[in-house]
């Protein structure tokens, strides 16, 4: 699994983008779509920080490393900024992927996770008989048995394949790895709970869904403390207010780029 110290090639000349950037540009993507789709053309470094939960130095300097500079005092052009993004994480051209578990999780990554941005599910596998051979969209692969993830990665369109994603039962989260590797598919996402065991070269990302949440629950309960506290230390309810350039979609302001 790659190192916290990698970085990726972005396209451009000879310098690497460090990995945790990478991972802060995927979300300024997401963002950025959403600004599209709400029809805001122009975004300020502010906004789009704030949106991504990150302070707006961090932003413009995992910007540089992509080449793109806002013009101050107006912000980032939405639709270019997209594009370069787009382009430095190489989600401007189609990669394909194998998902294993078509079941209810695996159908919810395919309506909700991207797919189509750049990802196309090219196999698709599950363990349940009464799924296999059934399609989860029309045109989309047939289902095949989980037992076949290898064979079928390493058919005539193997090279095609690049990255595997595991949403299987737990029980079945191992076995589905350690078939992808077999292939050759040495990128990973996981959405299991399930800690995979993989040799040092394989990449894997971990999305536990049940951990977020406990990370979510933990800050709420220590803002929740700290307005108790302050509370009894005025005798007067407090209330939060969230600045409006948090919100998503949030009109232009006059700060610099």
């Amino acid at each position: 699994m790659s190192g916290p110290g990698a970085r990726v090639s972005n396209g451009h000349g000879n310098a690497d983008i460090p990995e945790p950037a990478v991972t802060r540009l995927a979300t300024y993507l997401h963002i950025l779509r959403s600004f599209r789709e709400r029809g805001i053309l122009v975004a300020s470094s502010g906004q789009l920080a704030t949106a991504a939960g990150v302070n707006p130095s961090i932003l413009r300097k995992d910007l540089s490393h992509i080449g793109a500079n806002g013009v101050r005092g107006v912000g980032y052009d939405v639709g270019r900024l997209i594009a370069r993004i787009a382009m430095a994480l190489h989600t401007d051209s189609t990669h394909f992927v194998a998902l294993a578990g078509a079941g209810a999780l695996g159908r919810a990554l395919i309506a909700h996770a991207g797919f189509g941005r750049g990802f196309r599910v090219a196999a698709m596998f599950d363990a349940d008989p009464d799924l296999v051979g059934s399609s989860v969209e029309p045109g989309g692969p047939l289902i095949a048995p989980l037992s076949e993830i290898t064979e079928v990665c390493t058919g005539p369109d193997a090279a095609l394949i690049e990255i595997g994603v595991i949403a299987t039962a737990e029980s079945d989260a191992q076995h589905a790895c350690d078939a992808f590797l077999a292939a050759g598919v040495r990128r990973l996402l996981n959405v299991t709970p399930t800690t995979l065991l993989t040799d040092s070269d394989v990449f894997v990302r971990q999305v536990d869904l049940a951990l977020e949440l406990q990370v979510l629950a933990f800050n709420a309960s220590r803002s929740r403390a700290a307005t108790d506290s302050a509370s009894r230390g005025t005798g007067v309810g407090t209330t939060r207010t969230e600045p409006a350039t948090s919100r998503v979609g949030a009109s232009v302001g006059e700060e610099t780029a």
